[in-house]
């Protein structure tokens, strides 16, 4: 790769002003990711979690269970799809004003990502998500010229159909293959060698998380459809323009989440079963609720102009230009405090103190991001995803004029 030029025509344009309220979206997703990734990947095996809703004894630990289910598990994730697919409708359609073959650049990105997703997976911590947006982005091509309205109506279907599909269902082990599989991995990752780590690492990868990402593949699909198609309406611009669409998608999608949240909780709580009715709405509730959030957000900071967002906003906006490094990042920090090779701490540490320990480490990502963006321009993973898939060594430097573009 060579130094940026002016005169090449792969070069990304710079603009005077970010959609802002992307950034903190993406940053408040950011948080609710970490949270969940810890609470049920790092600190301890994901079967473990799965077959004990509360992992620890102690009140601290039952209140920060049930807390984190009702509002983060699974819904920041949601909403973090949805946010790549809104990235990628900005991309194409930046592309596709300048004239440029839209389809050939985001194959590149999304194929760069696809070997920052694995590399991730494989060398560092298993519960990688870029893998499966990558091949998610590579599937969107057809789709990324689309009418705004047809790709909203196709994400939608897609999504509500995503629960149905047969590759759905089945991709856990029974109970007794995965409390073997927890007790190993506890054993392994808390004092095992850098070797056993790594093949343990692998073997998960294979067996238990690529077709966990499987199942995962058309509601993410779906949901990043969704976002392309309502970045090109105008919603996430014009936020003023949708309010009464917005607050029906906060009133309805919020009390059905609300009410579905609720009953999932205390099936998990109790034991006892939900009842038959919720069967039907129980794959959605976290659709709901994210959609909730997102809706929320948007009525909240859409009237506020993007140089005028109030410091905490201001923080999570940095954390959410960054979310890449950021997220790259909190896989660092968190295996080498769970894992051997650091502090060996797998499977000791409850979740109410998982929860400050998050909190800690994303209060301090917020003050490094805001710290390294008014020097820098880019995340240091952004500018090499950037580099890589334009072909040249993006600049890093800020200069003063630089505000950064949305989607990066």
């Amino acid at each position: 790769m060579t130094d940026t030029d002016k005169s090449n025509p792969m070069q990304p344009v710079e603009v005077d002003e970010r959609y802002q309220i992307l950034d903190v979206l993406r940053g408040a997703a950011l948080l609710g990711v970490l949270l969940i990734n810890l609470d049920s990947g790092f600190r301890g095996s994901l079967f473990h979690h799965i077959l004990n809703f509360h992992t620890h004894p102690g009140q601290a630990n039952r209140a920060t269970d049930l807390l984190l289910e009702w509002i983060f598990d699974f819904k920041a994730l949601t909403l973090f799809s949805f946010l790549f697919g809104v990235g990628a409708g900005i991309q194409s359609e930046r592309l596709i004003k300048r004239g440029r073959n839209s389809g050939f650049f985001l194959f590149r990105r999304f194929t760069v990502l696809l070997i920052i997703g694995l590399g991730h997976m494989l060398l560092i911590w298993n519960g990688d998500i870029l893998t499966l947006y990558a091949v998610c982005g590579l599937l969107m091509l057809p789709f990324t010229k689309l009418p705004g309205k047809l790709l909203v109506v196709t994400g939608l279907a897609v999504i509500a159909l995503s629960p149905y599909l047969p590759f759905f269902y089945n991709y856990f082990p029974d109970a007794e293959a995965m409390r073997a599989q927890a007790s190993r991995a506890t054993r392994i990752y808390s004092s095992g060698t850098l070797a056993e780590i790594s093949s343990l690492r692998f073997d998960e990868a294979v067996h238990f998380i690529l077709p966990l990402l499987l199942a995962s593949l058309p509601r993410t699909f779906g949901l990043m459809l969704l976002g392309t198609g309502v970045w090109r309406i105008g919603i996430m611009q014009r936020p003023q323009e949708w309010r009464s669409l917005l607050w029906g998608i906060l009133a309805i999608a919020g009390s059905l989440g609300s009410l579905t949240t609720t009953l999932e909780v205390w099936s998990k709580e109790t034991g006892n079963p939900a009842p038959g009715a919720f069967d039907l709405l129980y794959p959605y509730s976290v659709l709901f609720l994210a959609f909730a959030y997102a809706a929320c957000l948007l009525l909240w900071l859409g009237p506020r102009q993007a140089n005028r967002l109030e410091w905490p906003w201001r923080l999570t906006a940095a954390a959410g230009r960054m979310a890449l490094s950021n997220y790259l990042a909190q896989s660092v920090v968190f295996t080498t405090i769970f894992y051997s090779y650091g502090f060996g701490l797998f499977g000791r540490l409850g979740s109410a103190a998982a929860l400050l320990l998050g909190l800690t480490v994303f209060a301090a990502q917020l003050i490094a991001s805001e710290l390294w963006l008014r020097h820098f321009r880019f995340g240091p993973a952004e500018w090499l995803w950037r580099s890589m898939t334009y072909g040249q060594w993006q600049t890093m430097k800020r200069s003063r004029s630089f505000n950064g573009q949305p989607g990066d």
